[in-house]
């Protein structure tokens, strides 16, 4: 391993390690390497490689540009300069070959270690039967010393476990090299050591391994390390005991402290002559990604089994329908909608309340469905996973829980309170909430795509939610509205919606004049028809969807 700047000494370029080991493959190699956010400089002049066969560790202060580095080194983030290659080639056309592991959550809680590998397996192996794919995962868990945990859930399992198995999703890919963001962070000493020795493992099987960390018991493992000051220059590189030399410490902790005291040095002005690389092009579709098809049915599956797994959480957004619905239905008098002369309001308001419960229902269901898995959904996009399958495979999980709910929701207000005409003018309406209660759908997963995390999702639904209160025409008549409140109004699902249920309740004919008076509705307004309010909402639903995915390709672009 080479650096810029001050270097350890001569043996840190050719160590006694290296002779006795012969001549290395180089794997991963970095030269000349400047990264910047904006005008900030998060990494500078780096050259490092990595060979096949070894174990590198990157250590420094916290902001001094490790986790930039690695992100870098595996194609994620774009240098402002320089070039890093895989084996000689551009390491962006070689992205699949290489597993990163960054810091985060990174495998569903709710499956079990077996069934998360056997699924990042089927997501990165392309022709690969299911018996060679489960004698892979059988491989892996061996590998990582996991085969007694295979059966258990990843969300019982220690932080350690946890972040072998992370490894292990990228292992069952059949990687060249791997590299680790932090992966000993908030870890026990005891299992620290135990993940160092797994990767020194993984090392001597031939992989190049690079990670980032702060703990320094098990640093005597790594065959190189790579130390990084204040403003991303590496200070220095070579062994542990070639490191502490050139830093004339007897300990690790002791480099800490003299590079956390040591000035930032000013960044030199790059020379003229010297060519800036082009700007950054995303991996080319690889021949190993699999087909949109594969990839829907194989998200699908997975999402499906994580949600039926969450119980009780899918017991609240199931139970929550019918309770909303046996509220509506015992609040307002009996058999009102009946009635001649308040028949017809009450009947706008049943439609209002029943299209709000179904845009809270698919809303609420939706909004933290992208978000918190946004780790993992990063890592498998570096890998080949295309985002409309993803967003396909929560509309094909999600819609049929929504139609279920609005179903809840509808089928109490029925019995509880007919309508002044057939029975079947239900129908409509629980067409109009499935609709509804899509869009709420779509809408949950725009939001959940554009926040960063399932907290901001949570207090944002509001946000979301009262502006269809308010647009709806049923609490301010369209026509009371100003003229931008009017143009907005139309592209309010709840504005559809309720003209839809006024529809099916065929309230344009039995609206009289203090109904009129009294909500500001005109009869005209009901006479769109269920079809017409249906195309609409699925209009905005395909919107907010579209939505979604452009968002989800800014943030995958950006981070």
């Amino acid at each position: 391993m080479r650096a810029v700047g001050p270097t350890c000494d001569a043996a840190a370029v050719t160590s006694s390690t290296e002779q006795a080991a012969g001549p290395r493959t180089p794997a991963l190699v970095a030269s000349a390497l400047d990264v910047r956010a904006g005008e900030k400089l998060l990494l500078y002049d780096a050259e490092i490689d990595v060979a096949a066969g070894r174990l590198c560790a990157v250590i420094g202060p916290s902001g001094a540009g490790k986790s930039t580095m690695l992100r870098t080194l595996a194609g994620v983030q774009a240098p402002a300069h320089g070039h890093v290659t895989f084996d000689g080639d551009p390491v962006i056309d070689r992205v699949e070959e290489i597993g990163y592991v960054p810091f985060g959550d990174l495998v569903h809680p709710q499956l079990t270690v077996r069934e998360a590998l056997d699924y990042a397996a089927a997501l990165r192996l392309r022709d690969t039967s299911g018996t060679d794919r489960f004698a892979r995962v059988d491989q892996v868990l061996e590998r990582l010393h996991m085969t007694a945990q295979a059966d258990q859930r990843v969300g019982s399992l220690s932080d350690g476990q946890k972040r072998r198995v992370a490894c292990g999703s990228e292992l069952v890919g059949r990687p060249s090299a791997l590299v680790l963001d932090e992966p000993t962070t908030g870890l026990d000493p005891g299992l620290e050591r135990r993940m160092m020795e797994l990767l020194r493992e993984l090392a001597d099987d031939g992989l190049a391994v690079v990670l980032s960390t702060h703990a320094t018991g098990s640093l005597e493992l790594c065959d190189e390390i790579v130390v990084i000051g204040p403003g991303g220059r590496i200070r220095c590189t070579g062994t542990l005991d070639e490191v502490l030399r050139h830093f004339g410490t007897r300990s690790i902790d002791e480099v800490y402290a003299i590079l956390e005291e040591s000035p930032r040095e000013p960044v030199p002005e790059r020379p003229h002559e010297v060519e800036v690389d082009a700007p950054y092009v995303p991996p080319r579709r690889s021949a190993r990604r699999l087909p949109t098809a594969t990839q829907i049915t194989i998200l699908t599956s997975r999402y499906r089994l994580c949600l039926a797994r969450e119980r009780r959480s899918l017991a609240i957004l199931i139970g929550q329908a019918p309770i909303i619905g046996i509220a509506i239905g015992a609040t307002l008098p009996t058999t009102i909608l009946r009635n001649e002369s308040l028949g017809p309001f009450y009947g706008i308001l049943v439609g209002f309340m029943l299209v709000i419960g179904a845009l809270w229902l698919g809303l609420i269901g939706s909004c933290r469905e992208v978000v918190r898995e946004q780790d993992v959904l990063r890592r498998e996009v570096a890998v080949g996973v295309r985002l409309t399958p993803y967003l396909t495979s929560k509309v094909l999980v999600l819609f049929p829980l929504a139609a279920l709910q609005s179903l809840l929701l509808v089928l109490p207000v029925a019995l509880m309170q007919p309508p002044a005409g057939a029975g079947t003018q239900y129908l409509g309406i629980l067409g109009i909430c499935i609709a509804a209660g899509w869009a709420g759908v779509a809408m949950g997963l725009w939001l959940s795509s554009a926040v960063r995390t399932p907290g901001q999702a949570t207090t944002a639904v509001p946000l979301v939610l009262i502006p269809q209160l308010l647009l709806s025409g049923a609490l301010i008549p369209i026509g009371a509205m100003s003229t931008v409140a009017k143009i907005a109004s139309g592209a309010a699902v709840s504005r559809w919606g309720l003209a839809g249920n006024g529809s099916a309740l065929d309230l344009s004919d039995r609206i009289g004049t203090e109904v009129r008076q009294v909500t500001g509705l005109d009869p005209a307004f009901f006479e769109l028809g269920v079809p017409s309010a249906l195309l609409g909402i699925a209009a905005l639903a395909a919107a907010a969807l579209a939505a979604a995915l452009l968002t989800l390709e800014r943030r995958t672009v950006l981070q």
